[in-house]
């Protein structure tokens, strides 16, 4: 787990993001670095340093297309693209596709089966979580319908982390749009490291079901937000 020292900020998490994911990418020994989506994250890719690193790879978890097909604004993996020189695999995919039917063609695709490879692979992942309020970013971004969005509510869900959506337990959704998210699973935390970047009250359910279930097994997150997830044990 990491905590920032800074003030409860989303700028101290991200300074303290971006922190890390610099100090991984200085290690002469390669990497996998897989990478998702979010506010805070992309808020610390902004603030990295030009970092040459040719001997790492870094691979997003999330599709670039949004529902109207353009770039989707919160893909960080092209923020990287401007500092960091490494080989970088972004997943050319809708963030959700139309039907799991397609979802399933999509992945059937020789660039997309090896960048899942390579997702898969990861040492280190860093993701956000999103919540599943009324203001969810699946929601806002226009990833998913409010008819869609009461219904991930209705069956429990309290959060997504790159689209898939679980419950307070940390289960994972059955059904409804987790049939369509054409995301990579996360890579395994038996063996690696999955690192969230969370803090408030709207992200702390989400928080306290991702860890306690291991859907990651780090947190960067500010005092307040972490005293309240201890404060939960």
């Amino acid at each position: 787990k990491f905590r920032p020292d800074s003030a409860s900020t989303i700028v101290g998490v991200a300074q303290a993001a971006a922190a890390e994911i610099e100090r991984r990418l200085r290690s002469p020994k390669p990497i996998t670095m897989a990478i998702g989506t979010g506010r805070k994250l992309k808020a610390a890719v902004e603030q990295l340093a030009e970092i040459e690193c040719p001997q790492h790879r870094l691979v997003s978890l999330t599709g670039n297309i949004a529902a109207d097909g353009s770039a989707w604004f919160y893909n960080v993996i092209f923020s990287m693209t401007e500092t960091v020189k490494a080989k970088i695999f972004p997943m050319p995919l809708p963030v959700i596709a139309s039907s799991r039917e397609e979802r399933e063609m999509l992945h059937q695709q020789p660039v997309i089966r090896q960048t899942l490879q390579i997702a898969a692979e990861a040492d280190i992942t860093f993701v956000g979580i999103g919540d599943l309020g009324p203001s969810a970013p699946l929601y806002v971004d226009g990833f998913i319908t409010e008819a869609e969005l009461k219904a991930l509510q209705k069956a429990g869900a309290v959060a997504e982390i790159v689209g898939w959506a679980f419950d307070a337990q940390g289960k994972l959704i059955e059904g409804l749009t987790n049939d369509r998210v054409a995301s990579a699973p996360m890579p395994s935390r038996e063996r690696s490291l999955g690192v969230a970047l969370a803090m408030g009250d709207r992200k702390l359910p989400g928080i306290i079901a991702a860890l306690n279930r291991r859907l990651v097994n780090g947190l960067i997150t500010d005092e307040r937000t972490a005293s309240k997830w201890l404060a939960s044990k």
